[in-house]
């Protein structure tokens, strides 16, 4: 029976995170597994090139040792892993598990901000700092949009929540009172 991609992704990174977490190479490895995605999502053919028949199983081997150089034991074992078992289309997906449980041990929160205009540094750090009291985090990391559609406020999804305090929202809002 095959197993799907999320149960991979959560296998083997939990097995990674345990193995790092134990020998205290936690961060060294997160960055690594960064860079290893950066590299997937600049190469998007590389996942399927490694796991199609275009090349020959010495020219994917090559590509494999490649692709290992410079990454500790661990994360080259997971390239390797991922290759031998045929998972290495999951590869992305073991990354994004890891950082799950890199960010929850880290206490760490990603939220989508969406604004009227760019936020300047200072509005910045104070939204962070209101996320991280009101969510409990230590860090929060912002991937901000801007929108002038929402004309004005912020809207925040955050740990599947949505905070709309958006100027457009808040006149649809007084507009719905109003028909009433």
């Amino acid at each position: 029976m095959s197993l799907d991609k999320q149960t991979v992704a959560n296998r083997y990174a939990k097995a990674l995170f345990e193995l790092v977490d134990e020998d205290n190479t936690l961060d060294q490895t997160y960055q690594e597994l960064t860079a290893l995605r950066q590299v997937f999502e600049d190469n998007a053919a590389l996942a399927s090139v490694l796991s199609g028949a275009q090349l020959s199983l010495s020219e994917k081997k090559s590509l494999i040792d490649d692709l290992k150089k410079g990454f500790s034991q661990p994360v080259s074992n997971l390239i390797q892993m991922t290759f031998d078992y045929g998972r290495i289309n999951d590869l992305v997906a073991i990354i994004d598990e890891f950082e799950r449980r890199y960010d929850a041990k880290m206490k760490r929160v990603h939220a989508d901000v969406v604004t009227a205009i760019q936020l300047d540094k200072q509005q910045r750090d104070q939204l962070k700092a209101n996320l991280a009291q009101r969510f409990g985090a230590k860090e929060v990391v912002l991937h901000e949009q801007v929108d002038p559609e929402i004309l004005g406020g912020v809207i925040v999804h955050l740990n599947n929540k949505t905070l709309d305090g958006s100027l457009s929202s808040k006149i649809k809002q007084i507009r719905r009172l109003l028909v009433r």
